[in-house]
């Protein structure tokens, strides 16, 4: 996708419609273009060229949109990060991406500076919002300079986009290369599986950080095809049912996690959510539980699961909307232009309903990751990317997805996928939200850990845990110990921080 191209293609087209909606603010395709290309502009004038990296470490707000725009505009790679990474994660990340540049916000500002002070590569850190930004660039001031003329760069499809890192919850976070060519990839695919829901009119929100694949690929498919997006200030249920309330909002993809807190709004059933058409859970085994219980609380709405990963730019199978009932807990088919096979410990193909890791190729497959040519042989090989997923395939062609490799228990021998436990838990009325993992042992090499959190005023127990499962499932499936907390740690978008929970035991 030629951003550039693109952008001035829809602005010329509604130039007056609202490309961007974030509370009281509305911001027009015309003003996105000017504002987009004064930055681009800017970011040349200080002698960042194409090729050249910039740094956005910002919240969810229309200002990521308008640095993305004009940075790809000119052949500029972004490297967007997550708000709430800090400390020793934080500075490797700015250090490894060779970034030249910084746009981010005074309290963000703080912590960048309070984990080192040593940026080589940095010269310019611009600040949004108010607050005291000595010695830094004041963005509006910044952009205002700018000149809102279409900018003159060559861009090729092979050229490189994107930097995304992901998270370095298991090791060194590792920056996954993008190229232009990605960038079309989640248009075609809405466009292929949902048409319905891929007009101008069609009003799509986003709710996860805009600075992982979500935001990029939420502005590439406005691009294409000129509906707004609003953008949600904060995660709060009341806040989020209230804007889709406000605006229209006929779509938008969460995780797991995040769904289950909107579950949580005590006045869900009082909001006007007509408008509201499907939301797809992403980013990992979704429980069918959870997906029930917005069936029933909102009995109009498709609940669908999408799956793909940073990697994979971003979908590799998506739940058709005609599917959403009859096929619920399945992540759906395979898309367009991607291969997908289910192979064994030793490379080879399982049958069809087997089980598998899954791997993929395709034109959605990265690039690469960043200055680290050993990962990226280590995950593709021989033209195919193995994500460390496993799942299965049905008969109908619907793929269903068991969990990361990596995350079985083996206990006394036998093989637990925690997502089938996290589920069986989910069914008890009084908890809100699990993950279980397995604890060291002695005599069985693993048993099984629950960490729970209770519904409000729920005064549930341990021994109540275990007898609703051993009344359920084998016995080695039941966790052997439970402890209750008051939220499930999270090192990334529906990524259970399973590192910290393992320190409470």
């Amino acid at each position: 996708m030629n951003i550039r191209k693109e952008l001035c293609l829809t602005a010329d087209r509604l130039p007056n419609k609202s490309a961007l909606i974030f509370g009281d603010r509305k911001i027009t395709f015309k003003d996105i273009k000017e504002r987009a290309f004064r930055i681009s502009s800017q970011i040349s004038a200080l002698g960042i060229k194409k090729g050249d990296k910039i740094f956005i470490y910002l919240p969810n707000t229309p200002e990521f949109v308008e640095i993305y725009l004009g940075a790809a505009s000119i052949g500029v790679i972004c490297v967007p990060i997550d708000f709430r990474t800090y400390g020793d994660e934080l500075r490797n990340i700015i250090l490894d991406s060779d970034a030249k540049m910084i746009f981010t916000t005074v309290d963000m500002a703080k912590t960048i500076k309070d984990v080192g002070d040593e940026y080589p590569a940095i010269d310019k850190i611009v600040i949004i919002g108010e607050g005291d930004k000595s010695p830094d660039l004041d963005y509006e001031q910044f952009l205002t300079g700018g000149d809102p003329k279409e900018p003159d760069v060559e861009l090729y499809e092979e050229d490189e986009a994107l930097y995304l890192y992901t998270s370095g919850s298991t090791g060194k976070p590792k920056g996954v290369i993008l190229q232009y060519r990605h960038l079309d990839l989640f248009p075609e695919t809405m466009l292929e599986i949902i048409p319905e829901y891929t007009t101008e009119d069609t009003i799509m929100a986003v709710i996860l950080p805009m600075s992982h694949i979500t935001g990029p690929i939420m502005v590439n498919n406005q691009l294409k095809r000129g509906n707004s997006l609003v953008i949600f200030e904060s995660w709060r249920p009341d806040t989020v049912w209230k804007t889709v309330e406000r605006e229209k909002v006929e779509l938008f993809n969460s995780v797991p996690p995040i769904m289950q807190m909107m579950l949580a709004d005590p006045k869900l059933e009082k909001y006007d959510l007509s408008s509201l058409k499907y939301v797809a859970m992403m980013g990992m085994s979704v429980p069918k539980k959870l997906m029930e219980e917005y069936r029933r609380r909102i009995p109009h709405l498709k609940v669908i699961q999408g799956y793909g990963l940073t990697e994979t730019s971003p979908l590799l199978t998506l739940l058709p909307l005609k599917y959403a009932d009859e096929k619920m807990g399945s992540i759906g088919k395979v898309v367009g232009g991607v291969k997908m096979k289910f192979v064994d410990d030793d490379g080879n193909e399982v049958k069809r309903g087997g089980l598998g890791e899954i791997v993929v190729s395709g034109p959605q497959v990265m690039k690469g990751y960043y200055k680290q040519p050993e990962e990226t042989a280590r995950y593709i090989r021989d033209g195919w990317f193995h994500t460390g997923d496993l799942g299965r395939i049905d008969e109908d062609g619907f793929v269903y997805h068991l969990g990361r490799s990596s995350e079985i228990i083996i206990t006394g021998g036998l093989n637990v996928f925690p997502a089938d436990v996290e589920n069986l838990i989910l069914g008890h009325k009084n908890v809100m939200e699990t993950a279980v993992l397995g604890i060291r042992d002695e005599k069985r090499g693993e048993v099984l850990a629950a960490i729970i959190v209770k519904r409000q005023e729920s005064d549930i127990t341990d021994k109540e845990i275990i007898k609703y499962c051993r009344e359920r499932t084998a016995d080695y499936k039941v966790p052997k110990m439970v402890k209750f907390i008051e939220a499930i740690p999270l090192v990334g978008p529906g990524k259970v921080d399973k590192k910290a929970l393992v320190e409470l035991f």
